[in-house]
C-alpha cells in the first residue's frame, strides 16, 4: 500500500508533514486563518513527540494554539481580523517558520524562527508593495465591496451589439 511506503519514509512525522502541506496548499495564493490553525496544530503534535521539551518551544506552540483558535473561529463567523491579529500570526505561524521549526528541532529553532519570521514580512511585504501580488488574506471583503458584487450590472457593447453582465450571477442579458 502507498501509505504504509510514506509511513516507512517518513515514520511518526507524516501526520505533521499532512498538516504543513495542507497549510503550503491554502497559501498558494494567500495566508489565511485557516493555514495559522493548521499550522499550529503541526506545531503542537511535533511539540509533544519530543521527548525534551524546551519551555519556551512550548509556550510558542500554545500561543500559536490560541492563535489558531482564534483564527479559525473568526473564519467560521466571516470575522475580518485585525493586526493585533494578522502580523504575529502572519509572521510567527505561517507555514515557511512553523516548517523551519520543526525541521530544526528544539536545539536552534528560535534563531531560525526569527529568520523565517523576517523573511515572510519582508518578503510579503515587497510581494504586495512592489509587485501587487495580494499573498495575505485575512476576511470577509468588506460590505461596500460584497454589496457591489451581489448587486452590480455592467454593461459592454461588442460587435454583436449592448450586454449586460449581472455580476452577481455572471450571466449575460442580450
Amino acid at each position: 500500500m502507498f501509505i504504509e511506503a510514506l509511513i516507512q519514509l517518513f515514520g511518526p512525522k507524516l501526520s505533521v508533514l499532512a498538516l504543513l502541506l495542507v497549510g503550503f496548499a491554502v497559501e498558494k495564493h494567500y495566508v489565511s486563518r485557516v493555514t495559522v490553525f493548521t499550522n499550529t496544530i503541526a506545531l503542537n503534535v511535533h511539540i509533544l513527540s519530543l521527548e525534551q521539551r524546551p519551555s519556551l518551544l512550548v509556550s510558542y506552540g500554545n500561543l500559536g494554539l490560541v492563535f489558531g483558535i482564534c483564527g479559525f473561529v473568526a473564519y467560521a463567523i466571516n470575522w475580518k481580523t485585525g493586526i493585533l491579529y494578522n502580523l504575529p500570526a502572519y509572521s510567527l505561524y505561517s507555514s515557511l517558520p512553523v516548517a523551519l521549526v520543526i525541521l530544526v528541532g528544539p536545539k536552534g529553532w528560535l534563531p531560525i524562527l526569527i529568520l523565517a519570521s523576517v523573511v515572510s514580512l519582508g518578503g510579503g511585504y515587497v510581494l504586495e508593495n512592489e509587485f501587487g501580488v495580494d499573498i495575505t488574506h485575512w476576511g470577509p471583503r468588506s460590505g461596500q465591496v460584497n454589496r457591489f458584487i451581489e448587486t452590480a450590472k455592467m454593461k459592454y457593447q461588442d460587435i454583436h451589439g449592448v450586454h449586460e453582465v449581472d455580476l452577481a450571477l455572471g450571466e449575460f442579458e442580450r
